[in-house]
């Protein structure tokens, strides 16, 4: 019929064609044309007879198509679509990717999920509104998606945004984070401020940071939250709302009037020893290792010192190209044999450890290739690349690995092109299987990062039963736990 229409007025013709294409604003109009044109040309036919010859017929099916996709596009947004839902401004349709259950190394199940996102709080009260967030794409790290369910993630950010407080002013109580003398390495510093950001919410108070006098900012700015473009007053917007700090300046700071100040040190041993409130310190770090993570450095822009960043993603990118479905497993091997004082330290840590999480005092340190198997081979992974990251004072560990018949063709170092720490944290934290060492605070953080990330077989704590196999001595909740890791918590 319509092709019949189209024989006996060129012109209507020609003006549907039009009308459609310009219809395409709307998917839901222009989706089903066949069934539009069958309409329209009934609708030819009834403007043939009304208008025989009149000039103002092309205009007059604009009007009337306008009207039906107008119409269309209100009825759908109304109703919804089973095949092409609209999503109205207070939705946001998000895909998320989960592990299976029975086996480490399949690949994920999509799921998909429509959220609300502004049911608990009014959004334009808080610094960073659930909107924020929803309206972003799911969390993902180089190409790699998180496997956090959606209604989790959106209770927790509403839930942490209404405690922000909208305005900090001088009058606030602050927690403050200054000097140029950081406490240890890497781990620590990065564990360190997510102490203080603890220490702040039980007290009552908010971290306070000087911009230009502080250890926090060029290591948190080294790997996340880059200066772009040379716009410190954006990133310090993004800054302040996404984990519900002040920055200041070393003149502004006079100005508030109820300040406690700490060392690095005091920082970062801060956590109590109690379990008490286990369950909500996980939440509290994992939300913010999260955050830290929407903002990962991609080579793009300055740190807090106008030094330029480097890509977190550039190791992981080395070894496996653009296939981000890659299989893989990751062993952190940390030595403590820089200095005598170091080593004595990290063994006695290594030690409190295990007498409390009852993991072996020597097998993460050691890393035997009999050790690693036990872990690797239950799950398939001896046939998948093993890459090892370390801290370069002991090669011994390696060594044994490149000896073993098993473990040794599947054996990957990271290129010196590509190795820095950055990205040694990316390419730990998203592998498929994380060995580590629980007194490293680096081994630490990537298995704190992990969990955040909803990301699972990370092994820290195994020691040998009674039959003489390796098993896992407490779970991976534990490299949270007070009790057990105490500072490293």
């Amino acid at each position: 019929g319509w092709q019949r229409g189209r024989h006996r007025n060129h012109q209507f013709g020609d003006t549907f064609d039009s009308a459609l294409q310009h219809s395409r604003i709307s998917s839901h109009c222009a989706a089903d044309q066949y069934r539009t044109k069958e309409a329209l040309y009934m609708l030819e036919l009834a403007f043939f007879k009304t208008f025989p010859m009149s000039k103002l017929r092309p205009l007059a099916v604009l009007v009337v198509v306008g009207i039906m996709c107008q119409s269309l596009f209100l009825l759908q947004f109304r109703d919804g679509d089973d095949e092409d839902p609209i999503i109205s401004p207070t939705y946001t349709q998000q895909v998320y990717y989960k592990k299976s259950d029975t086996d480490a190394i399949s690949n994920p199940n999509l799921i998909q999920q429509t959220l609300k996102d502004n049911e608990m709080f009014n959004p334009i009260d808080r610094p960073m509104a659930a909107r924020d967030i929803f309206t972003m794409p799911p969390l993902e790290v180089c190409g790699r998606m998180a496997a956090i369910p959606p209604e989790q993630e959106q209770q927790t950010i509403n839930k942490y945004t209404n405690q922000c407080p909208t305005v900090v002013t001088y009058d606030d109580p602050i927690f403050l984070i200054e000097g140029q003398d950081p406490f240890g390495r890497t781990g620590n510093k990065l564990l360190g401020f997510l102490h203080a950001l603890e220490k702040a919410r039980k007290t009552g108070r908010i971290v306070g940071i000087v911009i230009d006098d502080s250890w926090a900012l060029p290591v948190i700015t080294t790997f996340f939250m880059s200066i772009q473009d040379g716009d410190v007053d954006e990133w310090k917007h993004q800054m302040e709302k996404t984990f519900c700090i002040k920055l200041l300046t070393r003149e502004e700071l006079p100005k508030y009037t109820d300040v406690v100040r700490r060392s690095a040190k005091d920082i970062f041993i801060y956590t109590g020893d109690s379990d008490d409130d286990l369950e909500e310190y996980i939440e509290f770090q994992t939300y913010h290792i999260r955050n830290l993570f929407r903002h990962y450095n991609n080579g793009d822009g300055v740190n807090s010192e106008k030094k330029k960043v480097r890509n977190m993603c550039i190791s992981l990118d080395e070894m496996f190209g653009s296939d981000r479905s890659c299989v893989y497993s990751v062993i952190h091997s940390r030595s403590f044999n820089s200095r005598p004082l170091e080593r004595k330290s990290g063994m006695q840590q290594l030690g409190r450890i295990c007498a409390k999480s009852g993991c072996d005092p020597i097998a993460a340190l050691d890393m035997q290739p009999e050790y690693v198997k036990s872990i690797l081979r239950p799950l398939g992974m001896l046939e998948h690349p093993i890459v090892i990251i370390s801290d370069g004072q002991d090669l011994s560990v390696a060594e044994r690995l490149l000896n073993d018949p098993e473990i040794a063709p599947m054996l990957r170092l990271v290129p010196n092109r590509a190795k820095w720490i950055g990205g040694d944290i990316t390419l730990a934290i998203m592998s498929t299987t994380f060995i580590g060492n629980p007194a490293s605070t680096f081994s630490g953080f990537i298995a704190k990062s992990r969990l955040a990330l909803g990301l699972d077989n990370t092994f820290m704590f195994r020691a040998r039963n009674e039959n003489g196999e390796w098993d896992n001595t407490c779970e991976e909740q534990c490299v949270f736990s007070k009790s057990i890791m105490r500072s490293n918590a």
